[in-house]
């Protein structure tokens, strides 16, 4: 015979109260059945928990050491349902965000630090995502949701069973050495770059970034003198750092390297990078929800 939470509730409230009347009135049960109940308890350990006397009930050495490991467990069951129900709530979990560096804009930074803020027993794993195609992860079920940047419409980013949502636009700026001449002035023509040599993400990394970084430099009147070719947009700037070339990187892009770096606000219109949140439609877990929420 196996017992369960119930059993182990009457046990205790027999061993505070030492009186099955008090006990059973404040478990709001007849006091039959809570004798039933402390009898199949004895009976499934098969040793003897109270001492019944005429005029009282004591506890015996088997229930004095039993009543320790019983408040035990119930206080552990207490916590078990705690976590299951602030688990149900999505307070406590884990959730797997992915981003591309050219989403690191502020309402990106603001969304995750007030998450974070808000739910402190939240796991959350953060994993830079490709350009080329930051929804393969979440379709892939890698990521739980997606941070991503794109050039153009976002339209051309929403798959089956997606949902999307704009955050922010921004444009392109020019990347140059803190002791670059250009680093103190206030905007830059294009033409004034045609001279330099430029650090750019490789075109297999996303061949739709490459054309358009190729395209802004057209619009300047020229064509841009690559010395390195690199698959991070934070190793760009760690090479612009170094003066070894200059970068067209999204003005988000201050937010992952500030020194060394000074970034140079582009004279004349240049195409806009807009950044959004995507998520997989349908996807019921808890912390999810309570984060797209949060946004």
């Amino acid at each position: 015979m196996s017992f369960d939470l119930r059993h182990l509730e009457g046990f205790v409230a027999v061993a505070e109260e030492l009186h099955f009347g008090r006990a059973a009135a404040r478990l709001h049960l007849a006091q039959p059945a809570l004798s039933q109940q402390i009898l199949r308890l004895e009976s499934s350990l098969g040793v003897e928990l109270l001492i019944r006397e005429r005029r009282r009930t004591r506890l015996s050495d088997a229930g004095q050491a039993f009543l320790v490991e019983a408040r035990r467990t119930l206080a552990q069951a207490e916590q078990a349902r705690s976590v299951a129900r602030r688990a149900g709530r999505g307070e406590l979990g884990r959730l797997r965000v992915g981003y591309v560096p050219t989403a690191s804009s502020a309402p990106f930074l603001t969304a995750l630090a007030t998450f974070q803020r808000d739910h402190p027993d939240v796991q959350v794993e953060l994993r830079e995502l490709p350009l080329g195609s930051p929804a393969g992860p979440l379709r892939d079920h890698q990521v739980d949701i997606a941070f991503i940047a794109r050039l153009g419409p976002l339209d051309g980013c929403l798959e089956d069973g997606t949902m999307l949502r704009e955050m922010s636009a921004e444009r392109f700026v020019a990347a140059v050495s803190a002791h670059h001449p250009l680093a103190g002035r206030p905007a830059v023509e294009l033409a004034e770059l045609a001279g330099e040599h430029f650090v750019l993400l490789a075109p297999e990394i996303c061949r739709e970034w490459d054309e358009t970084v190729h395209g802004i430099c057209a619009s300047g009147g020229f064509t841009p003198r690559v010395s390195h070719y690199v698959r991070e947009l934070s190793t760009q700037l760690i090479i612009v750092a170094a003066g070894l070339a200059v970068a067209l990187v999204p003005a988000s892009a201050q937010a992952l390297r500030g020194q060394g770096v000074a970034f140079v606000p582009l004279d004349g219109p240049t195409p806009p990078i807009t950044s959004a949140v995507m998520w997989r439609v349908g996807d019921g877990a808890p912390v999810l929800r309570r984060f797209v929420e949060s946004l």
